[in-house]
């Protein structure tokens, strides 16, 4: 049996915080997902980061190459870059999806949303990932009643700390869980009811620097860490992010696509909703999700539903 190794890409739109007053606005976590050659596998084991794994795998190369070749100068760019670029990465992404099928998955939801379901996310955390059994974290608040400090079962296991504000909290939480989940649905498929014959399921993150982070100060990363706490080997789950001065091409594609999704969720009568809407979403989006309001536990409804339902209206 052969040990079967996630790279996970991350990333968030517009910004990683929510802010108050902004309650109608929408946001997007994306997470693009390619499994490694698991001939490279020692070489994962040797400590190589991803770009330098990643750089000798055929597949995640050669679905670099082609996807490159169909964007202006061959170049990946940020998606708020101006002109005609965002229309031509939706192009591209048209042109290769057959091909490779990348993996996307992505939850949209509006700040108002978030919020409200903030206890059903916290017993959704506690019970499936943490180890409070559902009883909830313990909260201290300062004089602006910001929750500070908070203990949260981590790892699936054990409990960890992380202090943030509120609104930096409720996100990092929502990211950890999403994350979770990701890591149980891949493990049952390819591990526990998978012909793939793999034993044990690594996954490693590449999270986007998070807004109020530098190479110095990774406060938001660490409590992130903490959140999914990788240094216990339980989960067989790491957290990382870039490092080299020019951004790797897994997390600007995962900004793109970030990018492109909530402007298409955010306006579902708009061009990039029209675009999104253009790619076979049954094998693209079929993990794009919205998720509802609830106090009971998580529940999502397919994203493309609500771009469809301003064609049926």
């Amino acid at each position: 049996m052969s040990r079967a190794h996630l790279y996970l890409f991350s990333d968030a739109s517009p910004s990683d915080w929510m802010v108050k007053g902004n309650d109608e606005a929408w946001r997007t976590v994306v997470n693009l997902v390619f499994q490694s050659d698991p001939d490279l596998q020692e070489e994962v084991d040797s400590g190589k980061n991803h770009f330098e794994v990643l750089s000798q795998d055929q597949l995640y190369t050669d679905f670099m190459t082609d996807f490159l070749s169909h964007l202006p100068s061959g170049v990946l760019r940020k998606w708020n870059t101006r002109g005609g670029y965002k229309s031509r990465l939706c192009y591209a992404l048209g042109m290769v999806q057959h091909k490779y099928k990348p993996i996307v998955s992505a939850c949209s939801f509006q700040e108002k949303t978030l919020r409200a379901s903030k206890a059903m996310l916290l017993e959704s955390y506690n019970r499936n990932i943490g180890a409070g059994g559902g009883t909830g974290p313990e909260k201290m608040k300062d004089t602006k009643k910001r929750i500070q400090k908070s203990r949260f079962g981590a790892n699936f296991r054990s409990h960890q700390e992380a202090q943030s504000s509120e609104n930096q909290f409720l996100v990092l939480l929502f990211m950890a869980w999403f994350i979770a989940g990701q890591y149980t649905f891949y493990r049952k498929n390819m591990v526990t009811r998978g012909p793939q014959g793999f034993d044990p399921l690594d996954l490693t993150i590449i999270s986007d620097k998070l807004s109020g982070d530098d190479d110095s100060r990774r406060n938001h990363e660490q409590n992130l860490r903490k959140l999914i706490d990788p240094e216990s080997g339980t989960a067989r789950v790491t957290l990382t992010r870039s490092t080299l001065d020019v951004p790797y091409s897994g997390d600007i594609l995962a900004n793109n696509i970030t990018g492109w999704l909530n402007a298409a969720i955010s306006d579902p009568g708009g061009e990039f909703a029209q675009k999104a809407k253009a790619i076979d979403y049954k094998n693209v989006w079929a993990g794009w999700k919205i998720l509802l309001g609830s106090v009971d536990k998580p529940q999502f409804i397919p994203a493309l539903s609500r771009l469809t339902a301003i064609d049926n209206s």
